[in-house]
This record gives structure tokens, sequence and C-alpha cells, in this order.
């Protein structure tokens, strides 16, 4: 069952830039719609209404349009008139091909004084004898009825029969009340008052009564899902099922949340979903910088930063590029900056004050710990190139750059185990080195 709804409303508004609130026109044509809701209270402002060619058995949901002046309703299921009594300024009214069978209902339209044309052609209430007099001496506001202009002679001829026509158009309501009446008593004994009936070729034959139609239509959206169905789920072996088979594997797992990747890892791991080259410098005491190199085509809206006190991430359409830190982040300082010539997107991350000044203490002992190993080398290069070497408590080494013996002859000098280690890691993607610097306490050193 098709309803009216308000993503509905606003397809068919497009004219109107998809507002609802001022729309004066709207076409819900070929819709299959069974039922009027939501129109009267979203588009309080409509002015024009096409309905036509759908499956609407009542007209209902119009009351609060007061502005109402052209309805059609066109090839439904209308079986009585009604439920237009709100639509004070309504004009015309085309009901053409449904099935009213009882000719009094137009009575109703009385409520409707502005109202100049009525098509009713095609209803079954045409054929009863004395229809055009009864609907012209019935609302005597009508200017065209069925496409005709009615004439000053047909209302005086009207009001001359009227006792007739009357008599046959009760009569004739009295037998819709009477068919009603014997169809809801089969309804309530659970016997189909409308059977399938089949041709001699064994096809399915329907009349044309609103019921078989409302049935036509289920059926062919059954057959319609049935179909969708059956293509959605190709045969094994086919073209269709090993595409599809393949998309399956190709799709990326379940990306797992922080606090599932903490659980389970125990920290937090570099991912690069989208394969970007990308570039970490935490050479700075100050700060954290990571660059990335997304393609200058890719649009700025397509991109997207989360920097946490330990992580920074980026959301390159969707796809995640994680990369952990060891030192705690200012996130509320962060900047993020993108080239508009090469499209690249740098990441700025100050260090917490805490961080920053325990990282500036370390760089410091690691430039004065530089030097000591520069003057060291120096000192045994030019021990090895005189010929006497002069009188000392260390052996003289070969010229070349320090090495580890070097390094622990230096440890030697400034007191043994009490100086100063360096541990460097180096990272071979990123092409940066990482210090860290271990001081135990000071010991006085005679120079």
């Amino acid at each position: 069952m098709v309803r009216i709804t308000v993503e509905l409303l606003r397809r068919r508004a497009e004219h109107n830039e998809g507002c609802l609130s001022n729309l004066k026109e709207i076409a819900l044509h070929q819709q299959d719609i069974e039922k009027i809701d939501l129109i009267g209270d979203a588009c309080r402002q409509l002015e024009i209404i096409y309905l036509c060619n759908n499956y609407i058995s009542h007209i209902e949901g119009l009351r609060h349009l007061k502005w109402l002046k052209y309805l059609n309703l066109a090839v439904n299921n209308i079986t009585v008139i009604d439920g237009l009594q709100g639509c004070e300024a309504l004009e015309r009214l085309d009901l053409t091909l449904n099935f009213i069978a009882d000719p009094t209902s137009v009575q109703t339209l009385l409520a409707n004084p502005f109202l100049e044309s009525l098509h009713l052609t095609g209803n079954p209430c045409t054929k009863t004898e004395g229809y055009r007099a009864y609907v012209i001496h019935s609302l005597p506001q009508l200017k065209e009825l069925d496409g005709d202009e009615i004439i000053r002679a047909e209302r005086i001829m009207a009001r001359q029969a009227e006792d007739v026509v009357i008599e046959v158009a009760e009569e004739e309501a009295m037998k819709v009340r009477e068919a009603e009446r014997i169809k809801q008593e089969m309804l309530a004994k659970g016997i189909d008052p409308f059977p399938p009936k089949y041709n001699d070729k064994g096809e399915r034959v329907y009349g044309h009564t609103p019921e078989e139609r409302l049935q036509m239509l289920h059926e062919q959206q059954q057959m319609e899902r049935k179909k969708r169905e059956e293509q959605s789920t190709p045969q094994p072996g086919s073209i269709a099922a090993l595409h599809q088979e393949l998309k399956r594997q190709q799709q990326p797992s379940k990306r797992l949340t922080a606090e599932e990747e903490r659980s389970k890892f125990g920290r937090l791991l570099l991912r690069n979903e989208p394969r970007v080259p990308f570039h970490v410098n935490q050479d700075d005491a100050a700060e954290f910088v990571l660059t990335v190199e997304p393609g200058k085509f890719i649009a700025t809206t397509l991109l997207s930063v989360q920097v946490e006190v330990d992580v920074v991430r980026v959301f390159i359409k969707g796809k995640l590029l994680q990369v952990p830190v060891e030192d705690e982040l200012a996130a509320d300082a962060a900047q993020v900056q993108r080239s508009t010539t090469t499209g690249q997107l740098k990441v700025t991350v100050p260090y917490a004050p805490e961080v920053q000044e325990r990282r500036g203490g370390a760089r410091a002992r690691l430039r004065g710990l530089r030097e000591v190993t520069e003057k060291a080398s120096n000192a045994t290069g030019t021990s090895a190139a005189s010929t006497t070497p002069p009188p000392t408590a260390f052996p003289p080494k070969a010229a070349g750059p320090p090495t580890r013996s070097t390094l622990l002859e230096i440890e030697s000098r400034m007191g043994g185990s009490s100086s100063p280690s360096l541990s460097i890691n180096q990272t071979g993607t990123t092409g940066t080195s990482t210090a860290v610097v271990r001081t135990p306490p000071r010991r006085a050193v005679a120079s």
C-alpha cells in the first residue's frame, strides 16, 4: 500500500523548491495511492490537486483546504461523494470513471457554493434515468455538468420533473444500499463476494469493481517484488553470483572502536586504510606535526580530522588514517591547514605543557652529550695523526666516526656508570628519529 508521505510531497513540490507550507499546486497522479492523508495538514494553501489514476476509495483528509479550487479524482475507486464540506472555495470537481452508483450523494456538494463544474462521466449513476435532471435540480450553483454547459431550458425541465427524478434517484439509492448490505454479510461469513474468474485458456479475468482493481494492483506488486528478489539473488555459478561474491570479499571488515582496540591489543594501532603517503614529525619539543598527501583533487568536504590527547585521526572519504602518539597532546589547540596547490594536509598539535617541559630538558641534555662526543672524536683523530703520542691514561684510537667503544670511553671518562645514557630510535618509514635521554644524578667530575 502506497501512502502519502512528506518525502513524496517534497519530491512532487520541486517546482516550489520543496516547500510545502505555501504550495499552491501538486500532482500525485499514477502513484498507486490508496488513501488520502497528510495533504490537508502539510499543504493548507493548496489550490489545485491532481490525484487521478490511483486507487482511492474515500474522499477524506481535505477538510482543512479552505483555498482549494480544483480537485481531480478521475479513475479511482470512489463510491460515495463525501468529505468536501470544508472546501469552501471549490470550483471544479472531476470524478470521471469512478464507481459512484448512488446519485443522491451529490447533495453533499451543496456545502460548496462556488462549485461551477462537475464531471461524473463513466460512473454507474450516469445510467440512472433522469440523472442529469436530478443533478441540475440538486445543485443549482452548477454551470457545467460532464463538460456540457447547463442552459436555462434544462433548469426549467428539471424543476418540472422534480418529483419523478427524485423518486427514481431514491429507488436507485435503495438498490445500492441493499447491494452493499449483502456484500458486507458475505464478508462477515467469510465468503468472497468477488471470487477469481478464469477464461478458457486458464487466464485470470478481472471485472470492473473497486475490489478487483485492488486485487489486480496487489498481485502486480507481488509479482514485481518476486521479480526483484530473483534478480537480487543470482543463480549459483552465474557471472552475477561471482561478481556478488567478489564484492562481498572486497568489503572491509568492521572497524574496531578505540575502546575495543585498546581492550584487544592494549594500545591504539597505526592504521592507513586510504593508503596515502604521510609523514610524522616528532622532533620538535613543542608540537606534533602530521603531514598527509590525500591528493589535490580530493574535495575538502571529504576530509575530516579528529584530535585526541593520544591519537590523531584523519578520515579521507570515510577511510581512516590513525596515528597514535606516545606523549600527551593539547587537543584544544590543534590547527589544520591544507595547501590549495598540492592539496597537502598539515595537522599541527602542541604537546601538553608538562610534556613540552620534559622534552625541552631532554633536548638540552642531548645537545650537551653531542658536544662532548664531538670533542672526544676530534681529540682521538689528533692523537692518531701524531707520530709520538703524548702521554695519556687511555690508549690511542684510530681516526674515524665515533663508535660504541668511543661512547664507552667517554662514559668512563665522565665517571663510569653515573654518566648520562643515550638511546636513539630511528624510524625508517618517515626518515626521522626520536631521542630519549635518561639522566641519573650528576656527580662532580674533575677537569
